[in-house]
């Protein structure tokens, strides 16, 4: 890849890891529901007026209403709330590493659901790796039970949700990539209101400080605007076998900012865990897989 390209990696792992950070922020003072809600509508806006500047008709949002519907359900409105509900019981460094494996529910769900994406023996050894890692992660706490294990269940299931997400969109594939984005945004808005008044009633939660609103701010328009254009920007440049890079670095970049600003501590078994999951990334990936079975050829 150029350099700019890695750049963009970079910068996309960093705005992406830092929507757990921005999340525990703003759960300091909101309830779950509100807060996807508040990323969302600034988010929308942001998504709107790049699309307006960049030229986009902005009728296919509408014409397309019901696959966006069922897009904005299961790839925004439910994982993002399960992600900050769980991030009331654990912190957000755990849950970006929970995160990390929504390629692995990916080619699961892809290999029921789709014919041109079996499971091939690099994706089986993969996800082994991958369920390693999740064990690692959830053994102790279901041995212990209590709040943290409801929190990690709900960072999982939403790497469910996604990986649904994932091959759906796929039916959306004729639509220039910032549509989809911003129709499911929207749909994902819509979903979020009325649960958010029936359920929040935020008209009766005291005014968050500034700190939260900030964090509504920037989840809004850096990990949720920005990152999606810079995403496809580097799908554009580089390729999606290059893009999927992003995963591996966005628990760093997560665990970095808890670490530095809000003094989290990651546990030899959160460590353990990542690396796991980490190898079932690359495993199924590939690439390094063949580069490895190369160098042995050579060797021999």
């Amino acid at each position: 890849m150029a350099v700019a390209d890695w750049f963009r990696i970079v910068l996309l792992s960093l705005v992406w890891g830092g929507s757990f950070f921005f999340i525990e922020v703003m759960l300091e003072a909101m309830p779950p529901m509100t807060s996807v809600l508040g990323r969302l509508m600034v988010g929308l806006i942001g998504l709107l007026i790049l699309l307006k500047v960049l030229g986009y008709r902005l009728g296919t949002l509408t014409e397309q209403w019901q696959p966006f519907a069922f897009i904005g359900l299961i790839n925004n409105a439910i994982p993002f709330t399960l992600i900050s509900f769980g991030q009331t019981e654990i912190t957000g460094s755990l849950a970006s590493i929970i995160n990390a494996t929504t390629p692995i529910m990916t080619a699961l769900v892809a290999h029921r659901l789709t014919t041109d994406e079996r499971l091939s023996c690099n994706k089986i050894l993969g996800i082994g790796f991958g369920f390693s890692g999740v064990l690692v992660l959830f053994g102790p706490a279901a041995m212990e039970g209590g709040a943290s294990l409801l929190g990690m269940t709900a960072g999982l299931t939403a790497t469910i949700c996604y990986a649904f997400g994932s091959v759906y969109s796929k039916r959306l594939k004729e639509n220039a990539p910032l549509i989809n984005a911003t129709g499911q945004v929207l749909f994902g808005t819509c979903w979020m209101i009325p649960m958010v008044m029936i359920i929040d009633r935020p008209w009766t939660i005291p005014m968050p400080g500034l700190a939260p609103w900030l964090a509504v701010f920037a989840i809004g328009l850096l990990s949720t605007t920005l990152a999606f254009y810079i995403y496809f920007r580097v799908l554009k440049t580089a390729g999606a076998n290059n893009v999927v890079l992003v995963t591996f670095l966005v628990p760093v970049s997560a665990s970095g900012l808890g670490i530095i600003f809000l003094e989290e501590v990651l546990a030899l078994q959160h460590v353990i865990a990542y690396l796991l999951i980490v190898s079932g990334l690359a495993t199924i990936d590939g690439r390094i897989v063949a580069k490895l079975g190369e160098l042995i050829l050579k060797s021999q």
